[in-house]
């Protein structure tokens, strides 16, 4: 049997790249949390959605995307700015939240914009919603009910608030991407529009606080945090690009679920946080439920 050497090395970078884009978007967490435990969730949102601007735009110069980006329809622009209004609460709070909580129980709350979005695309969309999908929607849930159930307890409770209000920005901006931008809409538009949109109204939200005096105390390692916390966000959706120009990204999807694995894992290293067996078996129900959802049997 005669393979193409040049078949299977593409079929590797592929592959590499899957795996790459996984490891990096499990890893943003942490950086974040490194971040907000020594800035102000404010400031820290609006460095990180600056920095997310200069590697967006950076994407579209090498990979073209400019001309698309000029030629917007003054409608395409306007959701645009929704989208990149939500993207700016979704950070903003998910900053906020892991300012008083762990990364091990912010982040699968987090997971439940993905299970609303499933929900609310059958009734707006008519997305398939069939008894297999529901049973798995049921088992992340129950995954996520372990995880939280079982973590130590925290003083405040106030960051679960925060949650939620990432997960419902985070729902909206999928539901309006999809409902008004459609899903051809160029990503690498998508991702440097929304980004600098939601600079913009960050920056001005910090202003108006009166939090940028707070920046000149804000410590290197806070800085560090965040720029790779938006470095690592980009990178991972320049692997995603760039892989799905070598094969069907469809096909590899399945990796970028172990992207929540790696977050619950990087947790524990490099967070400390301690994660007891009611949590780690959560986190399996939890990769069974999205990977039955992906498979959609």
């Amino acid at each position: 049997m005669n393979l193409d050497p040049l078949a299977i090395r593409n079929l590797l970078i592929w592959i590499a790249l899957a795996v790459c884009n996984t490891i990096l978007l499990g890893g943003v967490p942490c950086w974040m949390r490194g971040g907000a435990k020594s800035a102000d969730p404010s400031a820290a949102a609006a460095v990180f959605a600056l920095v997310l601007t200069i590697a967006g735009a950076a994407l579209l110069y090498v990979c073209g995307g400019f001309e698309t980006l000029l030629s917007l329809s003054a409608m395409q622009i306007v959701w645009l700015g929704v989208c990149g209004l939500l993207s700016a609460l979704t950070w903003l709070s998910l900053f906020t939240a892991l300012t008083g909580g762990r990364v091990s129980k912010v982040i699968p709350v987090l997971l439940l914009s993905q299970l609303l979005t499933l929900a609310a695309s059958h009734f707006l969309f008519g997305a398939p919603m069939g008894l297999w999908k529901i049973c798995c929607i049921v088992l992340t849930l129950l995954g996520i009910v372990f995880i939280e159930s079982k973590t130590q307890q925290l003083q405040s409770q106030l960051w679960f608030v925060y949650a939620l209000i990432a997960v419902a920005a985070a729902t909206g901006l999928s539901l309006v991407r999809r409902g008004f931008l459609g899903d051809a809409f160029d990503e690498k538009v998508l991702l440097a529009g929304r980004a600098a949109f939601a600079a913009v109204f960050l920056w001005i939200f910090v202003f108006v606080r009166g939090k940028n005096r707070l920046l000149q105390y804000v410590q290197p390692r806070a800085w560090v945090s965040i720029f790779f916390a938006a470095v690592f966000f980009a990178g991972s959706f320049a692997a995603t690009y760039f892989a799905s120009r070598r094969g069907e990204m469809s096909t590899l999807a399945p990796v970028g679920v172990l992207s929540f694995l790696f977050a619950m894992l990087f947790a524990r290293i490099f967070q400390k946080e301690k994660q007891p067996g009611a949590a780690i078996f959560g986190t399996l129900l939890v990769l069974l439920g999205q990977f039955g959802i992906l498979m959609g049997f």
